[in-house]
């Protein structure tokens, strides 16, 4: 076993088509609110937010999304560990910087390895695709369910 396999292991999104990327639409330097860091953080210890999560923004900072967000974001930064390829962990330390976000724009797709709870706030206005109906049977890229690397991922998409 290797030193690496103690650290933890986060999800991690391919951005295939994030139009707030193009541009700019990126919410850098913001905190994430003390009210939220609970749910936003992995495992609700409040020390790392992990690429793939949505969440929107606030006076108080980074808040848990709402049916009353207007915007949503998704949590999107470089990995922490860049000293072996397989062991790259996407999630931003909040004890030492805060999350970069992207906006989310209706019609935007990625492909995540963290699965998201499609209820509540996110019911409606995310969704995970899985094949098409009659379109492209030979080639159906929709339901892709493994990322470039051949992890299992899911494919997702924002609808407004």
């Amino acid at each position: 076993m290797a030193i690496y396999d103690l650290l933890p292991k986060f999800g991690y999104i391919e951005p295939n088509n994030l139009k707030g990327l193009q541009p700019g639409f990126v919410v850098a330097q913001m905190p994430v609110a003390e009210s939220a860091t609970a749910a936003l953080t992995y495992k609700g210890e409040g020390k790392y937010m992990e690429n793939g999560t949505i969440c929107a923004i606030s006076v108080e900072g980074i808040v848990e999304p709402t049916a009353q967000s207007k915007a949503l974001f998704i949590c999107y930064s470089e990995p922490l560990n860049t000293v072996v390829n397989s062991d790259q962990f996407y999630a931003v330390n909040l004890k030492e910087e805060h999350p970069r976000l992207v906006q989310l724009i209706p019609g935007d797709e990625w492909m995540s390895t963290k699965e998201l709870t499609l209820s509540g706030a996110l019911s409606g206005r995310i969704v995970e695709v899985t094949a098409t109906t009659g379109m492209g049977k030979s080639d159906d890229w929709f339901k892709c369910t493994t990322m470039a690397n051949g992890d299992a991922g899911h494919h997702y998409m924002f609808i407004g």
